[in-house]
């Protein structure tokens, strides 16, 4: 089976008979192209981003290719192998043709020869392979003629994704790497293949010498470089960190926390990890930090086992989604009176996949419940949503697939699926790079034998909400400039957390743009503040006929009047100088009434 439509080869046979040997000739030219290395071919003008997906490699001409059915044992059938290269790093991608763990409980190598040399490193498959990666045992090792170095992925720059299970997978690798005082890759060429389940499973190319990728040829485009923006006019800045064991009380740490949540100055703050501090401990810390908007004051909230949310925003309720897990959800209201509700999780981490799919399966549950009218909450239709935190998925990629499109493995514990977003749709994963790198990994150890890894998501309402501005906080990537007019070290990411921050600005999208369910008329999105003492707003949700907005007292007496279209859905009342008590908001389109009793202090 050849793995790709977009890959498919035709041997056109003339509508008479072919002669035997004819026939056998073109059956070996089949056999051979679906089993050779391809030559080189020119690349686009583009650039790739090491994030676990791989619409950008589509323009990537394949390096090889191995037909299926050849995988043995070893339960890995290679289908195909893509090879780029820019300035700064060499990329691979290759197609395993089962889904499986990469650095876990697999027999994978990758051999590179580094100098396009085949006299000298480790003589192999054809090749002189001075690099050796071996996957599941996440170890490496350098061949100089006799002398062997073990390397482990920091010396030479490895970034692999995903994390999670998978068929595809992509790498890459710093071109300026030095391991015991040489240039790791020093030619122009090199020559790279894969082999598992030795001497019986697969390999790709099949053939020796491994597949040729000159490296003097024209390369992919580099990464645009991005910075640290000013926040875009009405929106809302999140932040989400994982801050390592207390981080944020860490005195040693501090300093580099202090820093970046200066130069960030976001208006939401999800982190992770605050086992040990409290919502007060991480309160007074943020407040002897950064200030707020003027008017408004910092607001914190610690309901699970480690998750603290710090926000400026008004709080309305709060939920602890599941007992025992590190998944909290809050329903806020920013200071233009839009609503959000939040999700800050920390999943469980490494061989946990039972409870991360429990995890999954509750977030989802939450928000089917959420999007009911009968449920724990009851959002306004077109509320947006936003998940962040760090969510661990280093195992079966069924988590994921649950979180984005709400496909809830347990149905009989957790119900019926539902789509996590409105109009019946997925999870809008949101991907951030670091600033000058090609790189999505938010997590790096390099003590640790695993590799980066991308575990720190934010996920979103693509039907509600836009995103303006966002990047992964790598500091060592800053320019010495942009170090400077930020008031920040080079080092600070690192110091602070093995978890680097990520930023977005989040923007409210108009929610008449929400076409699933829509009521008949209008209903009441919110009325706020509760309680008030000088002014009263009554925000609709997507009213579709003109409505008349009245306020009343306890005895039915109309007190005030206002009128909204379809195209004003807020509108104010000053209740300045009305006696403290209870008051009614009646809005009626001439159908149908809703009401809500509201506070006057």
């Amino acid at each position: 089976m050849i793995p790709s439509e977009t890959e498919i080869f035709y041997l056109e046979y003339p509508h008479h008979p072919l002669d035997p040997r004819m026939r056998l000739f073109h059956i070996l030219v089949l056999f051979t192209l679906l089993t050779t290395v391809f030559p080189a071919q020119p690349l686009p003008a583009q650039s790739l981003l090491i994030d676990g997906r791989f619409a950008d490699w589509n323009a990537v001409p394949a390096a090889a290719s191995d037909a299926s059915g050849d995988g043995g044992a070893s339960g890995i059938d290679f289908r195909m192998l893509r090879i780029a290269h820019d300035d700064d790093r060499v990329y691979i991608q290759f197609d395993t043709g089962t889904e499986m763990l990469l650095q876990e409980d697999n027999t994978l190598q990758l051999y590179i020869d580094t100098d396009g040399s085949a006299a000298t490193g480790q003589q192999v498959h054809g090749m002189g392979a001075e690099l050796t990666w071996t996957f599941g045992g996440r170890e490496g090792q350098v061949r100089y003629d006799f002398n062997i170095l073990p390397v482990n992925h920091a010396a030479i720059g490895l970034t692999p994704s995903p994390t999670m299970t998978s068929t595809r997978f992509e790498l890459a690798l710093d071109r300026a790497a030095q391991v015991g005082g040489q240039q790791l890759i020093s030619g122009d060429s090199i020559r790279v293949k894969l082999v598992v389940g030795e001497p019986d499973g697969d390999r790709i190319p099949d053939g020796d010498g491994g597949a040729v990728h000159r490296l003097d040829a024209p390369g992919i485009d580099p990464p645009e470089q991005i910075s640290l923006q000013p926040k875009a006019a009405g929106a809302a800045r999140l932040l989400t960190w994982n801050v390592l064991r207390d981080g944020l009380t860490d005195r040693s740490r501090q300093d580099a926390f202090a820093r970046i949540l200066t130069a960030v100055q976001p208006d939401i703050m999800c982190f992770q990890e605050c086992f040990d501090a409290t919502a007060g401990q991480v309160l007074l810390f943020v407040r002897a930090v950064i200030d707020p908007p003027a008017g408004r004051s910092w607001r914190t909230l610690k309901l699970d086992q480690g998750n603290v949310l710090i926000t400026h925003f008004d709080i309305e309720d709060s939920w602890e989604i599941q007992p025992g897990y590190r998944e909290s959800a809050y329903l806020l209201r920013s200071p233009a009176g839009d609503p959000m509700l939040l999700i800050n999780a920390h999943l469980r981490c490494c061989g946990a996949d039972e409870q991360r799919q429990e995890e999954a399966d509750g977030v989802i549950a939450f928000l089917r419940d959420a999007k009911s009218f009968d449920g724990r909450l009851t959002l306004a239709r077109g509320t947006p949503m936003v998940m962040a935190g760090d969510f661990n998925l280093v195992g079966d990629r069924r988590q994921y697939e649950t979180l984005i499109t709400g496909d809830i493995a347990d149905n009989t514990r957790y119900g019926p699926d539902t789509a996590p977003d409105w109009e019946g749709r997925d999870w809008t994963d949101l991907v951030s790079r670091h600033p000058r790198s090609p790189l999505a990994y938010t997590w790096l150890n390099n003590r640790s034998s695993y590799t980066p890894a991308r575990l720190d998501y934010i996920l979103y309402t693509g039907a509600t909400m836009d995103i303006a501005s966002h990047m992964v906080i790598n500091t060592a990537e800053f320019s010495a400039v942009a170090l400077a007019q930020l008031g920040l070290q080079s080092g600070d990411s690192q110091v602070a957390s093995d978890h680097f921050p990520r930023y977005a600005d989040l923007v409210w999208r108009d929610a008449t743009s929400v076409e699933d369910a829509a009521p008949a008329g209008f209903r009441i999105a919110a009325v706020y503040p509760q309680p008030t003492r000088d002014a009263l707003h009554v925000r609709l949700d997507a009213a579709v006929r003109p409505v008349t907005i009245t306020l009343h007292d306890l005895l039915g007496r109309e007190l005030q009047r206002a009128d909204a279209t379809p195209d004003i859905r807020r509108i104010t009342f000053d209740v300045a100088g009305m006696q403290p008590g209870l008051y009614i908001v009646r809005v009626t389109d001439g159908r149908r009434i809703e009401q809500r009793t509201i506070v006057v202090m």
